[in-house]
């Protein structure tokens, strides 16, 4: 029972490690966003290769304890919300990485939508942050929380859409817009899977399966 334990608070511990690298590139993004840097926006992208390295380590040590150490069923929710949690954090790198590629192709974000596009990545990061202190407190009262924090990314994603809008009206549209819209999609995409890793600490601390969307 020791044994068993001890490797689930390791298996923990990695889903943990693997949050904060996903953190960084998220944070990196927001920087390159506004800067432009093309540089860092490469360094980013390779960020990504050990996140997924995370997530097969996380995947290798979950079949380890199926295994070889027969868990109960609160112990095998841990190890099935682990791999979901970190194929989900895994989707959310891969949103910080698109972010990488379209400042490499594109520049930074278009200057009228700048102000709005910090907002939100501001606003996701947040929303990430309190994910995790849930996920390591066990916290399911906050889990189900977080999604009212989605629905801000949501809000600000309308008034980019409404600042698009108005461009076109005034036919004062710059060809940086559209894409940089497309570009906040990540952040938004990036949210949603933010609250599928809430739904999989309720499932495990409870044993229900809630589907915020």
């Amino acid at each position: 029972m020791v044994k068993l334990d001890e490797t689930l608070s390791l298996f923990q511990d990695l889903i943990q490690e693997m949050a904060r690298k996903v953190r960084s590139m998220h944070c990196l993004a927001m920087q390159i966003m506004e800067s432009g840097d093309k540089e860092k926006a490469l360094q980013l992208i390779q960020l990504d290769e050990f996140v997924n390295r995370y997530e097969e380590e996380i995947n290798d040590r979950a079949q380890d304890v199926l295994a070889l150490l027969s868990p109960v069923a609160t112990d095998l929710r841990i190890v099935i919300a682990g791999i979901k949690t970190a194929s989900d954090l895994e989707r959310i790198a891969d949103y910080a990485k698109n972010i990488a590629r379209y400042v490499i192709k594109n520049g930074p974000v278009a200057p009228c939508i700048r102000p709005i596009a910090q907002q939100i990545g501001e606003s996701f990061l947040a929303m990430f942050d309190h994910t995790i202190e849930a996920y390591q407190a066990r916290d399911v009262k906050k889990a189900f929380q977080i999604p009212e924090e989605d629905e801000v990314i949501n809000r600000l994603l309308e008034e980019v859409h409404a600042i698009l809008k108005e461009a076109l009206k005034n036919q004062k549209i710059d060809d940086s817009i559209i894409p940089t819209v497309g570009l906040l999609r990540n952040l938004e995409r990036a949210g949603d899977h933010t609250k599928n890793i809430c739904e999989h600490l309720i499932y495990q601390e409870k044993g229900q399966h809630i589907d915020f969307d």
